[in-house]
C-alpha cells in the first residue's frame, strides 16, 4: 500500500498555497455554500474512515444549512471556521480539518503528482536546521538518560543517524526519560524507526487500517534498523495534554507491550491518519481516512487519549520529574540532603580515618570531611538520613557498613557506582 502520513494540516495547506501566488476574492453566496457543503458531504461519505460517522456529518452539516446557519456569513475564513466547528460538534476528531485558502481560489482542484524532489529537498534541510526536532539528550543525576523531541520527521538517513546518535548517547544509562510533553505528530513511518530501539526481536506495535480499501498497514519493529543500538533500561515517557498523533502512538505503543511507564497527562486523543481533499473555490478539507489498531489491546486511543500510569503535571521540572519516579535515587537524595546542627553523639561511631586518609571529624555542631584525595579540601557534610550524609558534589556516603569482617562505609556516586572505604582507625 501507499506511505501513509501524519501531517499537520496547516502545513500541508502552506504548502499547496505556494503554487500560485495570487488570490480570489472568494464571497460566500447561497448558492456557494450549499455547492461547498453538497461537495464537502460527498468527499466524507467517499474518504472518512468511519461511513456511519460520515453520514452524520453531512446530515448535520445539511440541517445547518436548512436552519440559515450560515446564511449571514459572507466571509469564506469565517465559513471555514463555524464548518470546522460543526465537523467537530458532529463527530469529535483531532485530525478533522476544513480550510480556506485564498491562493487556491482561481484554481480548480491541483492535478495528483508524485514526489516532488524539489519540496523534499527543502523540507529535509529545514528539519536538519532544526535538528530534526531533537532539543535534548542528556545524562541526568544517577546516570538517568533524557531525550526530548517535538515530532517525528520523514525517516530520512540523515533524520535516522541523528535518532541514533541520541539513542547511543544513553544506551549505557540505568532508565530513560523520554520527553514528548511538546510533540505534535508526524510520520508513523518514524514511529516504528524509534520504537525499534526498545525491542531486541520484531514486535508488532500499532497497525494502521484504511476501511475503504480494505487495506492495513501492520506496524512491527525492526531492531536491524537501529544501527546495533538496543535499549534494555527501564523507560518513562513524559506526556501532556499536548502529546497528539504520531507521539500518541508510541506513547500508546510503549504502554500496550509493558516495554514503558508514561508518566504526566491524559494525552490529546487523536489517532487517525489524514489527508487532503481539495473542494474547489480555494476551500480544502483534511479527512481522516484510517485508523490505527493495537493488537495488544483490541482498540486505539482515538477520542480517549493515553491514561499515564504516573499522574503528574505537565508543568513539571526535571527535578520534580525525578524525584517522582526515583525518590531513593542519587538525585532524590542529594534534593533531600539538609544542612543544620549536629549533635555530636550521633556521629561518634563514624568518626576517625578511612582508607585514602578521609578524615572525619566533628567541629562547632558540624560534621566535617578533610579530603586528602582532593588535596586535603574539608567539606561539610549534609544530612539525608541517619548515617547517611551528602559529601560532595559527586558522592554520597553511608557509614556502619560491613564488606566481609571490615567495617566501613559505602560511597554512593553521582554516575551510579558504589564503592566502599575501610576505616582504618
Amino acid at each position: 500500500m501507499k506511505k501513509i502520513t501524519l501531517f499537520l494540516l496547516t502545513l500541508s495547506f502552506a504548502c499547496v498555497a505556494q503554487e500560485r501566488p495570487q488570490a480570489a476574492t472568494v464571497v460566500m453566496t447561497p448558492e456557494l455554500t450549499k455547492v461547498v457543503i453538497d461537495t464537502l458531504s460527498k468527499a466524507l461519505i467517499a474518504s472518512y474512515v468511519f461511513t456511519d460517522k460520515a453520514q452524520v456529518m453531512s446530515k448535520y452539516l445539511h440541517g445547518q444549512l436548512a436552519k440559515g446557519a450560515y446564511s449571514n456569513i459572507k466571509d469564506p475564513q469565517q465559513f471555514a471556521e463555524q464548518i470546522s466547528d460543526d465537523l467537530q460538534t458532529a463527530c469529535p476528531d483531532l485530525h478533522m480539518g476544513f480550510r480556506f485558502n485564498p491562493q487556491l481560489a482561481q484554481m480548480g482542484p491541483p492535478p495528483m503528482r508524485g514526489p516532488d524532489p524539489r519540496q523534499d529537498s527543502l523540507r529535509n534541510a529545514d528539519m536538519a536546521n532544526r535538528n530534526f526536532m531533537f532539543t535534548a539528550a542528556e545524562i541526568l543525576p544517577g546516570n538517568v538518560g533524557y531525550v526530548k523531541f517535538n515530532a517525528f520527521v520523514d525517516p530520512t538517513p540523515s533524520a535516522v543517524q541523528t535518532v541514533t546518535a541520541a539513542f547511543r548517547f544513553v544506551q549505557h544509562t540505568k532508565a530513560l526519560i523520554i520527553d514528548l510533553r511538546e510533540n505534535h505528530g508526524g510520520s508513523p513511518e518514524m514511529v516504528k524507526q524509534v520504537l525499534s530501539y526498545f525491542f531486541p526481536e520484531r514486535t508488532r506495535v500499532n497497525d494502521i487500517i484504511v476501511p475503504n480499501k480494505r487495506d492495513t498497514a501492520k506496524g512491527w519493529t525492526d531492531p536491524t534498523a537501529t544501527d546495533g543500538v538496543l535499549l534494555r533500561m527501564p523507560v518513562y515517557v513524559l506526556t501532556s495534554s499536548q502529546t497528539v498523533s504520531a507521539a500518541e502512538d508510541m506513547t500508546y505503543a510503549m504502554q500496550a507491550t509493558k516495554r514503558g511507564a508514561i508518566v504526566g497527562e491524559k494525552t490529546a486523543g487523536g489517532s487517525h491518519p489524514v489527508g487532503p481533499v481539495f473542494l474547489g473555490h480555494g476551500f480544502v478539507a483534511g479527512i481522516p481516512f484510517a485508523h490505527t489498531y493495537n493488537i495488544h489491546t483490541g482498540t486505539e486511543w482515538e477520542g480517549t487519549g493515553v491514561i499515564p500510569d504516573i499522574a503528574l503535571k505537565a508543568d513539571a521540572s526535571l527535578d520534580q520529574v525525578t524525584s517522582t519516579l526515583f525518590p531513593n535515587s542519587w538525585y532524590a537524595n542529594q534534593q533531600k540532603a539538609v544542612d543544620g546542627p549536629i549533635a555530636p553523639a550521633s556521629v561518634q561511631a563514624y568518626l576517625g580515618t578511612y582508607d585514602g586518609g578521609l578524615k572525619f571529624y566533628v567541629k562547632d555542631g558540624a560534621f566535617y570531611c578533610q579530603n586528602p584525595e582532593r588535596g586535603g579540601q574539608v567539606f561539610k557534610l549534609r544530612y539525608i538520613s541517619p548515617g547517611f550524609y551528602q559529601l560532595d558534589e559527586n558522592v554520597q556516603i553511608k557509614f556502619g557498613q560491613q564488606q566481609g569482617a571490615v567495617s566501613g562505609m559505602q560511597f554512593y556516586w553521582s554516575d551510579g557506582s558504589i564503592s566502599f572505604k575501610q576505616k582504618t582507625q
